[in-house]
């Protein structure tokens, strides 16, 4: 008895009646792996392929996909910097750092191209698989957008002869703010200031009567604590799927609501999704429409310095007077900008979709076509309220105010891509033996964006419209869609030619030809090519015994060239810039031009990737492993040049640098039962380690207590300063130790190391202290079922990385504009804790402060290694011969929670945190990590899989 996806029996016949139960086979290289432009089988893949089903996204309390992904394959990196649902900003890198420009990697989802940030537009139940491209023979059928790796999304399906199934899943929860740091009491932070003062031979600030009265009159809570609470988070899924003889549908439609956790108002995300995936099939033909609509809103508080003005404060400070009327103390306590300040809309409305068409012309030789569109609609409407403060409870007219403006902004944006393709696709095997598979096509792609933007101020405060008195004005910030307006253009072809013989032995060569508008005309077209190649070792004659005993084993590698287009838009031309009353003349304002210099020469970046792996299979499928080690060079990196500033500008971008990115990573996934229990697991740990091998002068990028070096030979953005040596012990200590100069220092400041051994410490004595990107990568999936019960946990982290973090959470009472120490920072030195982690409490501003704090070194440094227990489920399914009397093929409740546990190397901040994006680059309006960050959430909830 034989049935396709199990092991086939045989069973002696009897004259008795027979009950038997075929097992499941599922040999593992016979898995079907998603490519670029097509399926192949696993064993037939040669490039570092890896794919994520759909259990791994599913019943994930997160907000979207990308924090999904986190942990869930080797190199595929994720941070997530910020918790905030309007502001859910995350890192993604593949194989970790190539280029100082952009890293990120191309998305596809259902053949068509489109922005990074459109797979967090997707509602993670509508995913059937994502397939993770990483070196050059899976990626360079991409070309000159696949240096940085490659996901292929492909969603949902019906199935052809399968009845209609309804499925509804729900999820409901709460994600409760988790405080890494906590200030000192009232009393003691009086204390502590004083002792400050007194240790910089000043005068104490707080006198007896006034630390008695702290001491005897309780705290007002912790302003952080006041303005962030536990939200709502919930998410309902519908789908139905099914299909005829010679067609299929699904059809879903979701919600999902997460509340912000800031006071003041209804803040948070909004996100609807529905999706029509149809296909059907007549004689040779093939059709197929896939379309998907997906609506984001958000409600944001117009208060973007909220948390970190909150932490500022002692908790002996009040937000409100302390009557009956409700009125506000300070602005820096947020709390007035939260719940009156006004607020920012943003809405935006997403299409995309694709229809597609094959026809079979003869036996494996089929013609595809496609046309795509993915256009999305973006509004932004910004309103300040004026918020008044007041002295005292005896006080009538308010001391001070924010939003005097009283700002209203609509900016308004549209972009979109058209896709079109063409295919011609060959797959036959002949004799049983020779497997040939060949594909070439065409495709454009053309990009067009436009924006616009009105903006007043001092508009009516109570309806933000022009205001009756004639003084609203128009914003110089205003713009109109000629300003804003960018197309570009990309034609390709592209192909690929694979052969196999014996399943055996196994090449591939794969190619794209790019030309893109992005380049001057004589600069346009670039080649990208890639040579694969197999061997399934244990299939050859004499590893007879290998296969029956032990297992499969496999041996691949690539090399190929891929490409980075990602430089901006119109950078080979000489732009200009009108700058209105910008410019003072004969005492007048008048307008202005402002320029930036472009390069006809400018060229593709080129990545040379080489790539070489195994997998190996043990104990009959139940094992598998699979290594990888890669080496990628990129060359031609676009640098700005460096120039004197008498310049009073820059000069053009150029192809100048060189980077070597190289690493490797293992994963292992493991099945096993044991008599009554079902165990899944799935390790991956991987590592990518970058070096700047051509680029020039270094480069020392100075950002408030953090400097990062560019140099070659070391990896990019590194940490620089000066190294500690501890803390002086005494006199002796520093009578016999290199000081700054001019520094005056004490018993418990800090010293540092003299690196150029000259007795002083100067800029020579600089060091590199250590990188930001995260190295060792983990993450651990175990799932296991009892019966009708089932458990699955998610375990991530990072082995190694650094993180400097600047200002109040390392630095007490740092540069005046904060008056809190926390509790983390008491372990300072003294002469009875000479061991302590931090230097002695000094006053802001003193001699002994400037030396400890004053200084970019390593006391701002702190290890973000870390191991975290991301996701874990606890669920129960009913049995179906229960709920098949109601007409329920499955019924499953389930409960979970997110971010459970953290053990970390830091205890006082979210070890994700970082002042870097996915380029070792500064982030957008953060010049470095303060630590001021939305609180790491932990999430407990509930939730239904339903089946009909």
């Amino acid at each position: 008895i034989s049935y396709l996806g199990f092991a086939s029996q045989e069973v002696a016949v009897t004259e008795q009646p027979l009950a038997i139960v075929l097992e499941e086979e599922s040999k593992v290289l016979d898995e079907v792996i998603v490519i670029g432009y097509g399926t192949r089988q696993r064993k037939h893949v040669v490039g570092a392929v890896e794919q994520i089903g759909a259990n791994k996204l599913e019943d994930r309390p997160v907000g979207n996909t990308m924090q999904a992904l986190q942990g869930t394959a080797a190199n595929l990196i994720i941070q997530q910097r910020s918790m905030d649902p309007n502001d859910n900003t995350l890192n993604i890198n593949i194989r970790g750092i190539s280029t100082t420009t952009n890293n990120d990697p191309l998305l596809v989802i259902d053949g068509i191209v489109t922005e990074l940030g459109s797979l967090n537009r997707l509602n993670p139940n509508d995913i059937a698989n994502i397939s993770v491209l990483k070196d050059a023979g899976s990626a360079a059928i991409y070309g000159s957008r696949s240096s940085n790796g490659v996901l292929l999304v492909t969603t949902r399906q019906g199935n052809r002869g399968q009845r209609p199934v309804v499925r509804i899943n729900t999820m409901v929860g709460f994600e409760t703010p988790h405080f890494l740091f906590h200030p000192v009491k009232g009393y003691e932070n009086a204390i502590l200031r004083n002792q400050a003062e007194v240790n910089a031979g000043r005068t104490p600030i707080y006198s007896p009567d006034e630390v008695r009265d702290l001491y005897e009159h309780e705290d007002q809570e912790y302003f952080m604590y006041q303005i962030l609470k536990p939200a709502l988070q919930q998410s309902y899924t519908a789908s139905i799927s099914g299909g005829s003889q010679n067609s299929t549908y699904m059809i879903s439609a979701g919600y999902y609501d997460q509340a912000s956790n800031f006071v003041g108002g209804d803040y948070g995300k909004k996100r609807y999704n529905f999706r029509s995936n149809l296909t059907a099939n007549y004689a040779r033909i093939h059709l197929s429409a896939q379309m998907a609509y997906n609506r984001t809103l958000h409600h944001v508080p117009n208060a973007g310095n909220a948390i970190q003005n909150a932490t500022r404060f002692p908790p002996y400070y009040y937000n409100k007077l302390k009557d009956d009327r409700g009125r506000y103390v300070d602005p820096f306590t947020s709390l007035g900008l939260l719940e009156s300040g006004g607020y920012v809309n943003r809405d935006e409305d997403n299409i995309i979709g694709n229809l597609n068409g094959e026809l079979e012309i003869i036996k494996g030789l089929k013609v595809k076509g496609m046309v795509g569109l993915d256009l999305t609609a973006f509004h932004r409407f910004t309103r300040a309220i004026q918020v008044p403060y007041y002295a005292d409870v005896t006080a009538e007219e308010p001391r001070s105010y924010t939003g005097l403006e009283r700002n209203t902004a609509d900016y308004n944006e549209k972009y979109y891509r058209l896709n079109t393709q063409g295919v011609l696709d060959y797959d036959r095997t002949f004799n049983s033996l020779h497997h040939v598979a060949t594909l070439v096509g065409f495709s454009n792609e053309s990009y067009t964006f436009e924006s616009n933007n009105i903006a007043k101020i001092y508009t009516d405060p109570d309806l933000g419209i022009p205001a009756a008195d004639g003084l609203t004005e128009i914003d110089p910030s205003s713009s109109n869609t000629p300003q804003n307006t960018i197309r570009t253009s990309i034609y390709s072809l592209f192909g690929r030619a694979a052969y196999s013989y014996a399943d055996k032995y196994y090449g591939e060569v794969s190619f794209r030809y790019d030309g893109s508008s992005k380049f001057a005309k004589d600069y346009r077209w670039g080649f990208f090519p890639s040579l694969s190649a197999g061997w399934w070792v244990s299939q050859e004659a004499f590893m007879d015994f290998y296969r029956d005993n032990v297992g499969d084993f496999k041996i691949r590698g690539s090399y190929g060239i891929l490409g980075n287009q990602n430089v901006g838009d119109y950078r080979y031309l000489t732009t200009y810039t009108v700058y209105t009353n910008n410019y003072g003349f004969n005492n007048t304002a008048v307008s202005g031009t402002g320029f930036t210099f472009g390069n006809a020469e400018l060229q593709w970046e080129k990545s040379a990737t080489f790539n070489i792996g195994f997998d190996a299979v043990f104990f009959k499928n139940s094992l598998m492993i699979s290594f990888d080690y890669f080496n990628k060079i990129t060359s031609g990196i676009l640098l700005t040049p460096e120039v004197s500033a008498v310049f009073g500008g820059t000069v053009a971008i150029e192809n100048a640098g060189k980077m070597q990115n190289r690493g490797w990573e293992v994963t292992i996934n493991y099945q096993f039962n044991t008599s009554t229990l079902q165990h899944r697991i799935n390790f991956n740990i991987a590592d990518s380690q970058n070096k700047v091998t051509e680029f020039g002068d270094e480069r020392i990028n100075i950002k408030e207590q953090m400097s990062t070096l560019i140099r070659e030979g070391v990896a990019l953005n590194s940490y620089f300063g000066y190294k500690t040596a501890g803390f002086f012990k005494d006199v002796d200590d520093i009578a016999n130790s290199a000081l700054p100069v001019g520094a005056v220092v004490a018993p418990g400041d800090v010293k540092y190391v003299d690196y150029y051994e000259d007795g002083v410490i100067d800029e020579k004595d600089r060091q590199v202290l250590g990188n930001a990107f995260p190295r060792y990568t983990f993450g651990l999936n175990y799932n296991v079922s009892w019966k009708g019960f089932d458990m699955g946990m998610l375990i991530q982290g990072v082995g190694k990385r650094d993180m400097i973090l600047r200002g109040e959470l390392i630095r007490p009472y740092a540069s005046n504009f904060t008056q809190v120490m926390f509790q983390h920072q008491l372990d300072y030195w003294s002469s009875t804790n000479i061991n302590a982690r931090w230097p002695r409490l000094t006053a802001d501003g003193s001699t002994s402060n400037v030396n400890n704090y004053g200084r970019d070194s390593d006391i701002y440094l702190l290890n973000a290694a870390y191991l975290r227990l991301k996701d874990v489920q606890i669920g129960y399914t009913l049995p179906k011969h229960i709920t098949i009397k109601f007409g329920v093929q499955k019924l499953r409740l389930y409960v979970n929670a997110q971010n459970l546990l953290t053990w970390s190397g830091t205890s006082f901040i979210d070890p994700e945190s970082s002042e870097f994006g996915n380029n070792m680059g500064g982030i957008v309006g953060q010049n470095s990590n303060s630590g001021r960050n939305y609180p790491t959430l932990i999430y407990y909830g509930l939730g239904l899989n339903l089946e009909f």
